[in-house]
């Protein structure tokens, strides 16, 4: 009787210790949870936003995506379907606390965002005739985010994707050609740029 005692009792605490430790783990999840959602940002339950540095312009790419890719120079879309995109190649830094912890997921139409400083400014330049605008004229007060902001304007980088649309709120003559050449700038000094050429536009 002695031994049958002493076990139960050994199982009784080892089962406590197990509920008392799932249910502080517990705790901690929920409190986290409740500082999530006191910042509206992160209320659709997404991870917070990594600090990066640019370093370059992965690549830039045209609107519509038809037949599982996106238009190339050889295509003729509807001006009225034709956005001008381009990609940052970042660096995300390290030693870096996501404040997620283990078991906590996030929902899956999450795009993962990031605060970027070291972005001076973006600039888009013709490097040929273009709707009547000469080669190297600057057409980034042309180029529309979907914010409805000119991309010229943009000089905070923080809560972004790495991926950028516009709109060309400008009209060329029917199956132009748009040939660019896309400039990051960065607050150290440096530069580095794309050169791409849009499909033909096809405007009536």
């Amino acid at each position: 009787m002695f031994w049958i005692e002493l076990f139960r009792k050994l199982g009784i605490k080892k089962f406590g210790l197990t509920l008392g430790l799932c249910l502080g783990y517990l705790l901690i999840l929920i409190t986290s949870a409740c500082i999530d959602s006191e910042d509206s940002e992160y209320l659709e339950g997404c991870p917070r936003p990594k600090e990066a540095d640019a370093t370059g312009i992965k690549q830039v790419f045209f609107s519509p995506y038809k037949q599982q890719r996106y238009a190339s120079a050889s295509d003729t879309v509807n001006f009225s379907e034709f956005r001008f995109n381009f990609e940052l190649e970042i660096k995300v830094k390290e030693n870096q606390n996501s404040g997620s912890l283990p078991g906590q997921a996030f929902a899956l139409s999450c795009i993962q965002i990031y605060n970027v400083r070291n972005i001076s400014n973006i600039t888009v330049i013709l490097t040929a005739p273009f709707a009547g605008l000469p080669i190297g004229t600057d057409i980034s007060y042309l180029l529309i985010t979907p914010e409805e902001k000119p991309l010229s304007q943009l000089r905070q980088f923080e809560n972004i994707s790495v991926y950028f649309g516009s709109r060309l709120n400008l009209t060329p003559p029917n199956y132009s050609q748009l040939k660019t050449r896309t400039f990051l700038f960065l607050k150290n000094g440096t530069q580095t740029f794309v050169d791409s050429t849009s499909p033909f536009l096809k405007t009536n």
